[in-house]
């Protein structure tokens, strides 16, 4: 190939390169009817905060990232006990929130992705203090701060009124009334809930081609195959690879699908204090770190404090992996699932 062809190829790869980026960049097109709020690009977004002065709490969405790569981090305010819910002869209290940074769902990375460029399904242009009074916008009490690389804008946000469905957006900077999705307001007020991600991995234990499962000292190694039939995987000892052991394959499906009840923030420490770690898990795929994870053994009351007529407490266990920012609290019979997964890695329960 002559100079002047690897040059135009080379030309060719960089424009191809350009609108891949740009494409990445931008969200598709306007539909039908929709207009722009904010036409800016994924790169020049920083930080959405939404405010709701009515449940008193806000939440925050920006980039973050770690070993595993870029994520959109939900900072969330703290947030007062729930009413407490009768369960018994007497109502059970809830418990107070406090301020945490977690890991956001898909959810929040969709959102997230909204705002660059921000659409509207529908402009309204500037409204009269009557219209505006009769939208929910007359004195709103939800608010939505973008921060870009040129600065903030700030927009009051009203839900649909009595017999609508999306809610109404106002521009603080010049007036402008706009008509918005409605998954806009309902993600942020459900963001403790929707946008929270619970997943301990990023990947599917069918990815992986080698598990190690070590408890104190003890540690023994697991070779991981798809299952002759297609469904699922086969689990064996690498010591003895070519017999599958079902009651291995059992446990490490349950270990990889357990589902925190509730995610602490980064830093956080659980009320129990440092839990102890009793397990852990390393997934590997062709000598290549996939991820992690830690099941830890919350502190217990001493058993000289507890009462003889009382039966002593349930363990609480917690959990860490390469997905989260911080503990996370696991619900169900956790405590027989260490047991057995520190049989398996060779120890003693």
């Amino acid at each position: 190939m002559t100079g002047k062809g690897v040059a135009l190829q080379g030309g060719l790869a960089w424009l191809g390169l350009a609108a891949a980026y740009l494409t990445w960049q931008r969200q598709p097109e306007l539909q039908a009817g929709e207009v722009f709020i904010l036409d800016i690009t994924k790169n020049e977004l920083e930080k959405i905060r939404f405010d709701d002065e009515d449940a008193k709490t806000w939440t925050e969405l920006q980039l973050g990232s770690d070993g595993n790569g870029s994520f959109v981090a939900l900072h969330l305010s703290a947030r007062a006990a729930p009413e407490a819910k009768k369960t018994g002869p007497a109502p059970t209290p809830g418990k107070p929130t406090p301020e945490r940074v977690v890991r956001g769902s898909d959810a929040a990375t969709t959102l997230y992705q909204r705002f660059a460029p921000l659409h509207a399904t529908r402009a309204l242009g500037v409204l009269d203090a009557a219209k505006c009074k009769d939208l929910g916008l007359a004195a709103p009490k939800k608010h939505i701060t973008v921060v870009t690389r040129s600065g903030r804008r700030v927009f009051d946000l009203a839900p649909a009124p009595l017999g609508g469905t999306d809610p109404y957006l106002r521009d603080q900077t010049d007036g402008r009334v706009f008509v918005v999705a409605r998954s806009i307001l309902s993600d942020f007020q459900a963001a403790a809930t929707s946008l929270v991600e619970r997943h301990l991995h990023g990947f599917r234990l069918e990815d992986a081609d080698r598990v190690s499962v070590a408890a104190g000292s003890a540690k023994k190694e697991y070779r991981v195959a798809r299952a002759a039939d297609g469904r699922g995987v086969e689990i064996a000892s690498t010591g003895a690879p070519d017999k599958p052991d079902p009651a291995a394959r059992t446990w490490h499906e349950r270990a990889f699908g357990l589902w925190p009840s509730e995610s602490l923030g980064k830093g956080e420490m659980p009320a129990e204090g440092e839990p102890q770690a009793r397990l852990r898990l390393d997934y590997f795929a062709r000598g290549r770190s996939l991820g992690w994870l830690v099941l830890a053994e919350a502190p217990s009351t001493p058993v000289e404090s507890v009462s003889s007529t009382i039966p002593a407490p349930k363990k609480t266990f917690y959990a860490r992996s390469e997905s989260t920012l911080g503990w996370v609290k696991l619900s169900g019979d956790t405590d027989s699932l260490v047991t057995e997964g520190v049989k398996l890695a060779g120890g003693k329960p």
